[in-house]
């Protein structure tokens, strides 16, 4: 995971206001308020609620407008949702669906393990991250949706690999170039074909600080009904902390997998669940955790 690590203190120090350029937090409260609003929006209405003057919200509706994102009534002059956001929303609907699906399963894995939690899908050739919870801890790991991260060294995305159709895993892997991030990361085709093996058998996927040296991620695969992997879902830990109680992590670890399982059973149905899950080993014990310790990569 690319996730830096800060500490409950930190995080409100920042302000929600940090780094944000305002026309375009301007921009995007409009557009909130066209897609929520029951019925369509005069520029008064728009200019009222936002305690805006009216040549300004004009410009950033016009702006909005340019892009496809809203469309004007030339008759009656209010605003609605444009053609190109609904065009957005039809491309992104099932993984839409699948983040509405799998939010209750990330809260309670969130909640058993009071780690960090994410669940991502495949998308091309890197695994994607829909959606994040943080920890309820003093030491949060953070990570934003929309990140897109390497299939080979982690979890994430070892989970989403190991379980793809055979063809298409061969092509990943055909095509895969093996950067590495920190001193564990996995270098060659043959150490991650050995690793998926053990995906395969575990039914759960580690990254012991091989994308970013100071977490320790632990991810499963979330199989559809045709037996493959549609998703992932797992958590992050700060490894410094996580490698002196390898206990928590076989906690973290079976507790990643019944997410994984339960959200199976609802998305593929039990009996894959069942074929996927309950003929694999126990994954009680996770490899052997590295001690030594490495600086978060910039």
């Amino acid at each position: 995971m690319t996730s830096s690590v800060e500490g409950k203190t930190a995080e409100a120090a920042l302000g929600s206001a940090a780094g944000t350029v305002q026309s375009l937090q301007r921009g995007l409260q409009i557009l909130d308020m066209v897609v929520q609003a029951q019925e369509p929006l005069r520029l008064a209405d728009i200019a009222r609620a936002l305690e805006m003057d009216r040549a300004s919200a004009f410009r950033l509706l016009q702006t909005l407008e340019r892009n496809g994102l809203v469309a004007k009534d030339p008759l009656r002059k209010n605003y609605t949702v444009g053609g190109r956001l609904l065009q957005w929303a039809s491309t992104i609907g099932h993984d839409v669906s699948l983040v509405a699906t799998a939010r209750p399963y990330l809260e309670q894995l969130v909640s058993r393990t009071n780690e960090s939690g994410h669940f991502g899908i495949l998308s091309q050739d890197r695994a994607l991250l829909l959606d994040y919870i943080g920890s309820s801890g003093m030491i949060v790991v953070q990570n934003r949706v929309g990140v897109f991260e390497p299939l080979y060294c982690t979890a994430l995305g070892k989970a989403l690999l190991a379980f793809q159709p055979e063809a298409r895993r061969e092509r990943l892997l055909a095509d895969m170039r093996f950067k590495r991030y920190t001193g564990a990361t996995l270098a060659d085709r043959a150490a991650l074909e050995k690793s998926l093996d053990r995906v395969r058998l575990d039914g759960v996927a580690y990254d012991d600080g091989e994308y970013n040296g100071v977490l320790y991620c632990v991810a499963s695969p979330v199989i559809g009904r045709d037996g493959d992997a549609i998703g992932a879902i797992g958590v992050s830990m700060v490894k410094p902390i996580a490698i002196e109680a390898p206990q928590h992590i076989a906690k973290v670890a079976m507790e990643v997998r019944a997410a994984a399982r339960a959200m199976t059973a609802a998305l593929g149905g039990e009996d894959v669940a069942r074929a996927v899950f309950d003929t694999v080993s126990p994954a009680g014990k996770p490899p052997a955790v590295s001690a030594r310790r490495q600086i978060r990569r910039p």
